[in-house]
């Protein structure tokens, strides 16, 4: 968008900005703080954001991401300013949340149908949802993938991983990321290569604990932890076959990143995910971890196979997750909703 000529402002948190710089890529960034507990980290920020976005900035469009940020709406009320929200489905089914945190995203969701301008869903599914519940049609823009692989493997060699010669998971130690239904998929299944598994998660530490008990007991799974930047896209880039056996889910980023990069893909059977991969990735029943290590053992004993949903996964990127596309997309959104003011 900047490079489109666009004025583009990002508020970020300050217990988690890894930068202190005010601009970044042409972006300008400002930085407030936040109520850091998993109940409250997202919509205290937000709040905060809302507030000085109504009194110190003088944006046009201001877009949220997240059902629960709906909530924040009714802090710019007469402002004038216009409001997109990007959603990912009906968040308060996510067995992540207690029932406090579903009431309030339910609550999330009817302020978002009220009063946003737009609404963005990144899965056909979740439109067809909020289709028939709320009686709204959402806009369909997906997030991209970047597909220009890193070349080189000098954090693989520090790990001592061989391109290719590996199993992926990246995503948060939560229930709904189903780390878990994949190590025990994992312990049954007859191979040397490891499980690297990416990821953490400050919030819930009693099922973290249990997911890295389950893995102690495999010498084969390998726990890194958070990865980021250069050192994550290495990971993604040259693994063998990447694991989403997530229990719910949108579209997810890390999913769409492996795809970009040509990965071999293997899905849980939810509606979201299955919809976001067509025919690009294999699939197991729905939370079976039986089904998940029969795939992968049919995978693994055929290397051809893995290649042609390389080519499959890499070819579906490039024809519905361009990044240029979504942008392209989004702009077209802030158009509609101030009447091309401002917009070039």
């Amino acid at each position: 968008m900047v490079n489109h000529g666009e004025d583009v402002v990002v508020y970020c948190r300050s217990h988690n900005s890894t930068i202190d710089a005010p601009v970044h890529k042409g972006i300008r960034r400002i930085t407030m703080p936040s109520v850091n507990t998993f109940q409250l980290d997202t919509i205290s920020h937000s709040a905060l954001a809302a507030l000085h976005m109504r009194f110190r900035n003088s944006a046009d469009v201001i877009h949220f991401h997240g059902l629960g940020n709906g909530l924040v709406l009714p802090l710019l009320w007469g402002s004038g300013k216009r409001t997109v929200v990007t959603i990912d489905g009906p968040d308060w089914t996510r067995p992540k949340w207690g029932r406090f945190a579903r009431l309030a995203l339910r609550l999330g969701a009817f302020c978002c149908v009220r009063w946003a301008d737009e609404i963005i869903i990144d899965n056909f599914p979740s439109i067809d949802y909020f289709r028939e519940r709320y009686g709204i049609t959402g806009t369909y823009i997906p997030y991209g993938a970047d597909r220009k692989r890193p070349e080189g493997i000098g954090y693989l060699e520090e790990l001592g991983l061989v391109p290719g010669q590996y199993v992926l998971f990246v995503g948060a130690l939560v229930p709904d990321k189903g780390p878990d239904l994949l190590v025990e998929a994992y312990r049954a299944l007859r191979t040397d290569l490891p499980l690297i598994v990416v990821g953490d998660s400050p919030f819930a530490a009693s099922y973290g604990a249990q997911v890295r008990e389950m893995a102690a007991r495999d010498a084969r799974v390998r726990m890194l932890g958070y990865v980021r930047g250069d050192h994550y896209r290495e990971l993604v880039a040259h693994a063998g076959i990447y694991v989403h056996p997530l229990r719910s889910d949108g579209t997810s980023p890390a999913l769409l990143q492996a795809m970009g990069f040509g990965n071999c893909i293997v899905v849980n059977s939810i509606p979201e995910t299955l919809s976001a991969v067509g025919d690009a990735a294999v699939n197991f029943r729905h939370n079976d971890a039986g089904d998940l290590t029969a795939k992968l053992q049919m995978l693994l004993d055929d290397p051809a196979l893995v290649e042609q949903y390389r080519n499959r996964a890499l070819e579906r990127a490039t024809q519905e997750y361009d990044w240029d596309k979504v942008t392209e997309s989004h702009l077209d959104v802030y158009r509609r909703v101030i009447g091309h003011k401002g917009m070039k």
